[in-house]
């Protein structure tokens, strides 16, 4: 999966689109407060950083250096954030 399909996925799947921030071309503005995804090249290859930013500090970073990877894993957590939020919502209805 590209970052492009992953944000198509993303938008099929009603995640909105302040909850991410993919490298400044799909997402968010910003990468405050959201899951971010950062590209770079790397010593040898592309790098693909993921990580968490809060008040300007980044947490839970982590590095790829393949595409469909990162992807698949920024869909899996995007998707499980998704769930938690509903459920917190339906919890305090």
């Amino acid at each position: 999966m590209t970052i492009e399909e992953l944000h198509n996925k993303l938008v099929e799947l009603k995640i909105p689109e302040d909850r991410y921030y993919l490298h400044g071309l799909y997402g968010s503005a910003d990468d405050n407060d959201k899951i971010a995804l950062t590209i770079r090249q790397g010593k040898y290859t592309i790098e693909y950083e993921t990580y968490f930013k809060e008040r300007g500090e980044k947490h839970s970073v982590r590095t790829f250096t393949n595409e469909d990877e990162v992807s698949n894993w920024l869909l899996e957590k995007l998707v499980e954030e998704q769930e938690f939020l509903k459920s917190q919502r339906e919890k305090s209805i």
